[in-house]
């Protein structure tokens, strides 16, 4: 059916209506000639419109004309209709000519890379990578080898574990799967003390083998040897082992900022301004070169390539720019709402700075503290995690 329906599509087709007595008798006439009638909608027992091919159309005069029936063309589509039409219009054509051909020189080069499977390294790492390989847009497609490529890559780099590179229409999709940090074995029978990973405070010792050399609370740096790989008995005297202990240590990640309750803020006013321009690479088309007409104002970009289908990109891009006019207001804030605004900032400053996020909530205490002067307040925001911080160091 889908085949068809191109078919009638390059060949041509026809929306007609078909009024008369013997509509049934004009149906099976058709059915029985074997003609082809598409998208059949019956007004009432008189009146039916249909889609036929072009080429039918003869016969389906004749058979009206036995049935006793009145054909009408409605609508006129399809390839030989549009050549037909536009046939005296000789630039037109050449234009559609030309851009048939650029169109098909621009689906023999990349025009997007995609990468798919990464955590710890950034897209714009794998792309750099493939790039020192060959692969980066406006590369022509016949130029990569994917399996030569992947292979290179693999042998060079020990943090992937896989990479995979597909070609689809215009677009490369890279697949990676990063490795696993495999911990450095240190066979049980080895002598080795525990050493500290980085600074801390030490919050809690168990030791299994090996003599602690630190306390709760005392404060120790990274490389520090916190249990040592020696021993002491009453009938064995000294002797060295291999140390095993899980050790726990603290830190304090702090930050404290202080705002006065009177602040100059920007208040938006609803009013808007949007600003499109098509660019290729550095070169960009502008169809508004005028800036904004707003004395304040903040700025937002997005770039969306353009593509026809799923992976048929473009090697044009659509860059939009909306600004967001605001004014300048003093607002008097509250003691609560101070609190909270400077208490956000303080928790995207730690996240952006140490990655508190990352630890668990029962290895992570959070404290606020505040201090309410005349003029603002001033508040700190103090996490203190936990964790191990011990490794063995082979002696």
């Amino acid at each position: 059916m889908f085949l068809k329906l191109i078919y009638m599509f390059f060949a041509g087709y026809l929306n007609i209506i078909v009024e008369g007595f013997f509509i049934e008798r004009f149906l099976n006439i058709c059915r029985q000639k074997e003609i082809f009638l598409k998208d059949l909608h019956r007004e009432n027992s008189t009146y039916i419109k249909m889609k036929i091919l072009k080429s039918d159309f003869k016969e389906i005069r004749h058979i009206a004309k036995r049935t006793k029936c009145k054909v009408k063309i409605e609508k006129k589509s399809g390839v030989p209709f549009f050549i037909n039409r536009y046939r005296k219009r000789k630039i037109f054509a050449i234009a559609g000519m030309v851009i048939a051909i650029f169109i098909f020189i621009l689906t023999k080069f990349i025009w997007n890379i995609e990468v798919v499977g990464n955590e710890d390294i950034s897209e714009d790492d794998i792309k750099a990578l493939v790039s020192e390989y060959g692969i980066e847009v406006g590369t022509l497609k016949s130029k990569i080898n994917a399996e030569k490529i992947s292979n290179l890559i693999r042998l060079n780099r020990e943090d992937l574990s896989w990479i995979g590179i597909t070609v689809k229409g215009t677009n490369v999709i890279v697949t990676v799967e990063e490795s696993i940090e495999v911990p450095e074995i240190i066979d049980e029978n080895e002598i080795c003390n525990i050493i500290a990973t980085e600074d801390s405070i030490i919050s809690k010792i168990i030791v299994r083998s090996g003599t602690a050399k630190v306390q709760v609370g005392d404060e120790v740096k990274k490389g520090d040897i916190l249990v040592e790989g020696i021993m002491e008995g009453a009938n064995t005297g000294i002797r060295e082992v291999h140390a095993d202990a899980d050790i726990f240590g603290k830190k304090i990640y702090s930050k404290e900022a202080k705002e006065n309750f009177v602040q100059n803020v920007k208040i938006e006013t609803g009013n808007k301004e949007e600003k499109n321009e098509i660019c290729i690479k550095n070169f960009a088309i502008n169809f508004n070169k005028r800036l904004s007409n707003f004395e304040n104002y903040d700025t937002i970009s997005t770039r969306n390539k353009i593509k026809v289908f799923s992976d048929f990109y473009l090697p044009f891009e659509i860059k939009k720019t909306t600004y967001i006019e605001y004014k300048n207001e003093q607002k008097t804030f509250s003691e609560e709402e101070l609190i909270s605004k400077i208490e956000k900032q303080l928790e995207e400053e730690l996240e952006l700075e140490f990655k508190i996020s990352n630890y668990e909530e029962k290895y992570k205490k959070r404290n606020l503290y505040t201090n309410i002067e005349n003029d603002g307040i001033t508040v700190k925001l103090v996490y203190e995690v936990e964790q191990k911080i011990g490794e063995k160091d082979e002696r």
